[in-house]
């Protein structure tokens, strides 16, 4: 069973102290300027509440201004039904450079199949974790072209996206991967992602989804990659708990 955690929302279109993932994702989700946070104790969210996040200035007038031009919530996110098969990844790092994780979630026919996480480091960042996500993802997504299905990948990094679909290429082409004189983080790991995309690439769609914005799929990678931190999980295995619910409590 999951921990009790409380969740505080600071603006969202209702704000206080939440116990359950579902009523604080419903207050938030698609929220222009929301705020909130979970705590695992009442005493640590009540404390956190009274600290109301301050803005000043021009930033506090924009944010008034925009919150009562958005009279009603962005529309809920919809799986593409051009494509049998969708792929949501996503890495965690915490602090950043810190303890590292990566989780995905599959779904076939609009319905959640798999879950799966892992790639824990002791120090990591929040890019390698990302790739890691992403290559997992590609391979995954390798697997189901062979059963001659459709493939869209959804990431919220775009750096990790941008690594495949737009300078991988360049990167190949001159040999050269480094930025500012100086070498490029994760090469290594791009190298070998790079050359599975310039495989399966023209057949699958990697496209970039907004983070914390109520995405079921995207919410659950990321509590994959919270669960493989917290249990120091270093392989990529299956997560064979489907409650979709006790996981976004995490």
């Amino acid at each position: 069973m999951a921990k009790q955690k409380y969740y505080v929302v600071w603006q969202g279109r209702s704000t206080g102290i939440f116990t359950d993932w579902p009523t604080t994702q419903a207050a938030v989700a698609g929220f222009s300027g929301a705020s909130h946070k979970s705590f695992l104790t009442r005493a640590e969210a009540e404390a956190a509440y009274k600290e109301k996040p301050v803005t000043t200035g021009r930033t506090a007038a924009a944010t008034r201004v925009k919150a009562a031009s958005t009279s009603q919530p962005s529309p809920s996110f919809i799986l593409n039904p051009a494509f049998d098969v969708h792929i949501f990844c996503d890495g965690g790092c915490d602090p950043n450079p810190g303890k590292s994780g990566s989780g995905v979630a599959v779904y076939e026919s609009g319905k959640l199949a798999k879950l799966y996480h892992g790639l824990h480091a002791p120090l990591g960042t929040n890019n390698t974790a990302e790739l890691n996500a992403l290559h997992q993802a590609m391979l995954i997504a390798a697997e189901k072209i062979k059963e001659k299905k459709m493939v869209q990948i959804l990431s919220d990094s775009t750096y990790s996206i941008k690594a495949m679909t737009l300078w991988g290429s360049s990167w190949k082409r001159t040999g050269r991967m480094d930025g500012k004189g100086k070498p490029l983080a994760n090469a290594k790991l791009i190298k070998v992602m790079f050359e599975l995309y310039s495989a399966i690439g023209p057949q699958i769609d990697i496209v970039h989804v907004s983070a914390h914005i109520g995405i079921e799929g995207n919410e659950l990678a990321d509590r994959l990659s919270t669960l493989a931190i917290r249990g120091k999980i270093t392989s990529f295995v299956e997560y064979d708990n489907l409650n979709v619910s006790e996981l976004l409590a995490i």
